[in-house]
């Protein structure tokens, strides 16, 4: 949310149309468009802000709904940790190569890049924030070290997957603080001027 609402203030500043779509909602795709100029910036707050996980729509449902509603080209971002049950493929298939500069931001906690560096460690239950699924598992060194791996592949799939089609792909650690991250690392790959 921070990082779309930096990213949107940007947009909104420099007179560029922005546009904002949420996927997973209760319809599959909830949308704020057509925003433009500074004065639209409260909107924009409130209406990420009152983002809530969960909902029944799919990705690929959202990105196809999305791909068919825009128009014209230019800069779209999809931010996600892009760990969908149901894949990430068939979704970006739909807005790739559409005129679009397509960006994959893959957002990832910093519990989710190393658990047992922020405190996770012996018996854990875990809940899906969007669909409520709940495991327990006992975090193992063996089990972590698998964890490690099926995570570096599921990113190292990603990356590949949008290599191949021209897509930008960043992994950001969330706890990154937004500004550094804008001025230091988006602006080094091109996002930012």
């Amino acid at each position: 949310q921070r990082l779309a609402m930096a990213l949107g203030y940007v947009g909104l500043v420099n007179h560029t149309r922005v546009t904002l779509a949420s996927f997973g909602e209760a319809g599959g795709l909830r949308t704020l468009s057509n925003l433009r100029g500074r004065r639209r910036t409260s909107e924009m707050g409130r209406w990420l802000l009152d983002l809530q996980p969960g909902g029944r729509g799919t990705f690929e449902e959202s990105m196809k709904s999305l791909a068919l509603k825009r128009q014209g080209r230019g800069v779209m971002l999809v931010i996600s940790d892009f760990l969908l049950k149901e894949g990430y493929e068939k979704g970006l298939r739909y807005v790739a190569g559409r005129g679009y500069d397509l960006w994959c931001v893959q957002a990832l906690a910093p519990q989710e890049i190393d658990p047992t560096a922020h405190g996770r460690a012996g018996d854990w239950r875990l809940t899906d924030l969007e669909d409520r699924d709940e495991a327990e598992v006992t975090a193992t060194p063996g089990l972590v070290e698998q964890y490690r791996a099926n995570l570096g592949a599921w990113c190292s799939n990603l990356r590949d997957f949008c290599v191949r089609r021209s897509i930008m792909h960043l992994v950001v650690d969330t706890s990154t603080d937004v500004e550094a991250l804008m001025l230091e690392y988006l602006r080094r790959r091109g996002l930012l001027r």
